[in-house]
């Protein structure tokens, strides 16, 4: 039997070849998506013309067609050749949805006749390439993963390039060249920036009181406090005199309740919660995506980087004293490492099936089966990649580490004012065993502690006698909600549901896992900010006024474009598409009805806002070159700077003179590709990533391309 193996890229293909060698027969490499959907003028010519057609194929679907971009061509042809003499193809693709269809779409284009199997692995070393084929499952098992890629290619292809022609249509400002771009998942997003830019400017700061009182005893003294949050805030001065005159006249039992407590540790990392907390360190959505993609597919010290859940599978959990070994034995880890691993399995715990139910993978771990290796490559990796790796490895570390345990104290007394009754109270914690906190020190992810610190309490007795000997006034004042960093973003994005009021609605939300995918949500933030509708401003993300404006309108035209719950309710479409509750049809036919809708409020939209001024963005690089020339001179960013193309380049100043021998520095496209290269082993050119010339890049990447087919040839 002739067989071949089809995956996802050429470093996969890579990685295969090196674990298991040519027993399943040649392996091909993709390049993504080979095959893309037609294009509306391709099914209908008059569609050439953006008019406000809805565009949905006679067929209903649009058939696929070969993808001719960046060498793609070429590497379809050798998968077409294969396939004519194979009896059978293994898919090798990443194990998601898109991964699936990438795969399958091509052993259907070309109607490939002989037995389909599929090897899953959700990471690249040896021994998970080698059990991921010996434990290939007949394809038919996933078809409706790939029924779910179906239906949201064609679904977006629908409501996306309608939606867009009809906003360009109608709803494009003067001056604004490029297309009015609306998306599923991309207008939704700027919504909830947007919201947030409003109830920022709309904020109106409010006065409030907190009340202390000092109470004394036989035990000694502490003061508690009346401090309650939200709305039940003590607003009225008057009233906040009055309940600390009450106060201060208290004697009387002290309500002690002392309680031994447990803190369970978190789980391990997904790839949201990773942004989540890098978001702290100042790094973009997209930059932590990267950095674990690389640790995956290049270094294989992690899992599949892509993850959507923070549960593991329990038949992971025997790997567990392993994988605590090898952490230990590299000196950043050996002390906060716990002594054996604590394996928590079942229902809400770490390593719990039930909690893995309808994820396509499990939360991003350290990689076991690369464990002899481990000291050596944790020891070669960049500074960013170390720093990702160190966290991957602590949250899994602190998932397998014992229960933090603490005392309890909590000590108040009551008073009655008008009728109404008022709690002093303290909480003071003593910790008995730091558990899982040894991990993350400091950085313990417990925003009450963080922000409360609670302290110890002096040993009252439950009902011992106490008089108030004083209370006093604490004025405060409401603040504004902080912008979002892209980590915020990224979590706000996967909650959707807490931005939903009605409770139905929420629980809804909460199964549809939000807003787009792990995979894409860095992308459709880089997409705001590459089309001028977001900007970021001291690590936070602003709309633009152009993206304020347009929020504004479609919010009053057309409310479901930007409402996160309608493209929350979409991504459940395609779980129950996943699950078999929905057919492809059924859910595409759900969407070009919503479509339609929309067609009509955009079309009707009158703006009650005058359009806004359109001006140019200034591009990555420069303003990267004006953050860099403020922190030589010690100084801010000016404001503004950021979505103003004309004052970047005027806080820049002149340009260089090329023909008095100031060197061209590499575009943004080549230090990536050289980036891409020293990931892969290559040694850096000098004075990279500083200030690398563009003729120097270029030579270094010709030689470093060229020594690596030389090296493939020998291999």
């Amino acid at each position: 039997m002739t067989s071949i193996v089809i995956c996802e890229k050429p470093s996969q293909a890579q990685n295969i070849r090196a674990a298991v060698g040519s027993l399943y027969g040649a392996i091909l490499a993709a390049q993504g998506h080979l095959l893309r959907l037609e294009e509306p003028q391709e099914v209908n010519a008059t569609w050439a013309n953006w008019s406000n057609d809805v565009l949905v194929p006679p067929s209903g679907r649009y058939g696929y067609r070969p993808d001719d971009g960046g060498g793609k061509a070429q590497r379809l042809a050798a998968i077409k050749a294969a396939l004519l003499s194979a009896d059978r193809v293994i898919i090798a693709t990443d194990c998601d949805r898109e991964g699936q269809a990438i795969g399958e779409s091509l052993v259907r284009y070309f109607k490939f006749k002989g037995d389909v199997l599929r090897a899953l692995f959700t990471a690249e070393d040896e021994t998970s390439l080698i059990a991921a084929f010996a434990n290939a499952a007949p394809n038919d098992q996933y078809r409706r993963l790939y029924d779910a890629a179906v239906a949201r290619q064609q679904a977006d292809q629908i409501y996306n390039l309608t939606l867009t022609r009809v906003a360009s249509n109608s709803l494009r400002p003067a001056g604004w060249k490029g297309a009015v771009g609306v998306g599923r998942v991309k207008t939704p997003t700027l919504g909830i920036i947007c919201s947030r830019e409003l109830e920022i400017t709309s904020f109106v700061p409010r006065g409030y009181v907190e009340i202390a009182a000092m109470v004394g005893g036989d035990s000694g003294t502490v003061e508690l406090w009346h401090r309650p949050r939200g709305e039940h805030r003590v607003f009225d001065l008057a009233r906040a005199t009055a309940i600390a005159m009450a106060a201060k006249s208290y004697t009387g039992p002290l309500s002690v309740k002392r309680e031994s407590k447990r803190s369970l540790p978190p789980k391990p990392f997904d790839l949201p919660a990773l942004q989540k907390w890098c978001g702290r360190w100042g790094w973009s959505a997209k930059k932590v995506l990267d950095t674990a993609q690389v640790l995956y597919e290049t270094h294989k010290l992690t899992t599949y980087p892509r993850a959507e859940t923070r549960f593991l599978p329990e038949s992971l959990s025997h790997q567990a004293p392993a994988l605590l070994a090898v952490l230990r034995g590299i000196e950043c880890f050996a002390a906060i490492a716990p002594g054996a691993p604590e394996i928590r399995t079942g229902k809400g715990a770490v390593y719990s099936d039930k909690g893995l139910a309808g994820a396509s993978h499990h939360a991003i771990i350290p990689n076991v089966n690369v464990a002899v290796r481990f000291g050596a490559l944790h020891a070669a990796l960049s500074a960013d990649e170390r720093k990702l790796f160190d966290l991957i490895a602590r949250g899994w570390l602190a998932a397998v580490s014992p229960d933090a345990t603490f005392d309890e104290t909590v000590m108040g007394f009551s008073i009655g004012v008008d009728g109404a009754d008022y709690e002093f109270s303290l909480t003071g914690k003593v910790q008995t065993s730091a558990g899982w906190r040894v991990v993350f020190g400091s950085e313990a992810d417990d925003d009450a502690d963080a922000k409360d610190p609670a302290p110890e309490l002096p040993p009252f007795a439950d009902g011992a006698a106490i008089t108030v000997n004083s209370s006093r006034l604490l004025n405060k004042t409401t603040t504004a909600p902080a912008r979002y960093s892209e980590g915020d973003l990224i979590d706000a994005m996967t909650n959707a549901w807490r931005l939903v009021a009605d409770p139905v609605e929420r629980e809804r939300l909460k199964e549809a896992k939000g807003i787009g995918t792990p995979a894409t949500r860095a992308t459709v933030l880089e997409g705001l900010k590459a089309q001028g509708l977001a900007v970021v401003e001291k690590g936070k993300l602003r709309p633009t006024e152009l993206g304020l404006w347009l929020t504004t309108t479609l919010r009053d035209a057309a409310p479901d474009l930007v409402d996160p719950g309608a493209t929350a309710r979409m991504e459940g479409r395609l779980d129950a598409v996943l699950d078999g509750s929905a057919t492809v049809d059924a859910v595409i036919a759900e969407v070009v009805a919503r479509t339609t809708a929309l067609v009509r409020s955009i079309v009707d939209a009158k703006s009650a806002t005058p359009q806004p001024a359109v001006k140019r963005l200034p591009s990555t690089k420069m303003l990267d070159a004006a953050r860099a020339k403020a922190k030589r001179d010690g100084q801010r960013l000016p404001k503004g700077l950021a979505d103003d193309f004309e004052a970047c380049r005027a806080y820049l100043g002149p340009l260089p003179d090329r023909d008095a021998g100031a060197p061209r520095l590499a575009s943004d496209k080549q230090v990536g590709l050289i980036r891409s290269l020293i990931g892969r082993g290559s040694i850096a050119p000098a004075g990279f990533p500083d200030a690398v010339a563009a003729d120097v890049a270029r030579a270094w990447i010709d030689s470093a391309l060229a020594a690596q087919k030389h090296a493939a040839h020998a291999a």
